[in-house]
């Protein structure tokens, strides 16, 4: 179910900018509305005390070229969960530690939010991942906020004058359940958490995304799924996939929505939290043994 949050409606969390009637425009949004965030060229969202600014094209063709409502409601938690940090508020009976040292790899990165959030609230090793075609507009929202763009492979010539020390942002392209992209980013280093935002909108995507975060995840791995209930086939078989290789727990919504106190939403948000099990160890020597048969 969705939620209505005590949070001011006089309080923007974001400025649009484009053009509308051949005239240029700039306002503040108090609301979550798809159609406002979604047709604007630019974007300054903010969440707590951030700002980040985006770039998109309202006509893309990819559903990741322009962001979508779930992405901030999913930054206003993480960054409740970064602000109980210091204080210590329970932070230990959290699943999701925002320690800057840990691995996050973004599936379906789209805009690029969510990553630019979790590097914003001081993870050091941020990997945003999509499709080759969006790989460049990535790029841009992450040099758009100051940030140095890095690669794993060195494939891209980052700007030395952003090259201050800080750490910067790692952006890859990833097509879900291609072994070699799959492996290229697994080439870095053990993955703490995976991260995936409104990537279940199809029944044949939801088999592909499964697959891509069995292959990338190690046991010790966490992964986390916000998905915005359009299609209930896709979360269905999304559920049916997952388990086969994976601990899955459905977070009930008074665990999390509680901490969400920038943005109103009335969308229903499922959280999912997923790991390797002992049943995913078996499956996987299982279809081991039977490829060498």
């Amino acid at each position: 179910m969705g939620k209505r949050s005590v949070v001011s409606e006089d309080k923007p969390i974001a400025t649009v900018s484009g053009w509308e009637d051949g005239e240029h425009y700039e306002r503040a949004v108090t609301k979550l509305d798809r159609w406002v965030l979604q047709s604007a060229d630019r974007l300054v969202i903010h969440i707590g005390e951030r700002d980040i600014v985006l770039v998109q094209d309202p006509h893309s063709n990819h559903l990741g070229g322009y962001i979508w409502l779930s992405s901030l409601v999913l930054c206003s938690y993480l960054d409740a969960l970064h602000t109980g940090l210091p204080k210590g508020r329970g932070q230990r009976h959290e699943w999701i530690h925002m320690d800057h040292g840990k691995r996050w790899v973004e599936l379906g990165s789209g805009v690029g939010l969510v990553g630019l959030m979790l590097h914003q609230l001081g993870i050091d090793n941020v990997v945003m991942t999509d499709i080759a075609e969006l790989v460049p507009l990535l790029e841009k929202n992450v040099e758009a906020n100051d940030v140095l763009v890095q690669s794993i492979s060195g494939r891209r010539e980052n700007a030395a004058s952003m090259d201050d020390g800080r750490p910067g942002v790692v952006v890859e392209p990833l097509l879900w359940n291609d072994d070699a992209a799959i492996q290229h980013i697994k080439s870095a280093g053990p993955i703490d958490y995976i991260v995936v935002c409104d990537c279940i909108y199809s029944e044949a995507s939801a088999v592909d995304l499964v697959l891509t975060m069995e292959k990338l995840a190690g046991p010790d791995t966490t992964i986390i799924c916000l998905s915005e209930v359009r299609n209930q086939a896709a979360q269905d078989t999304f559920m049916e996939q997952a388990q086969a290789v994976f601990s899955v727990d459905l977070v009930p919504p008074v665990q999390w929505q509680k901490k969400v106190t920038d943005v109103v939403f009335d969308e229903t948000l499922n959280l999912y939290r997923l790991s390797k099990s002992a049943s995913s160890s078996s499956l996987q020597k299982d279809r081991a043994g039977r490829k060498k048969k």
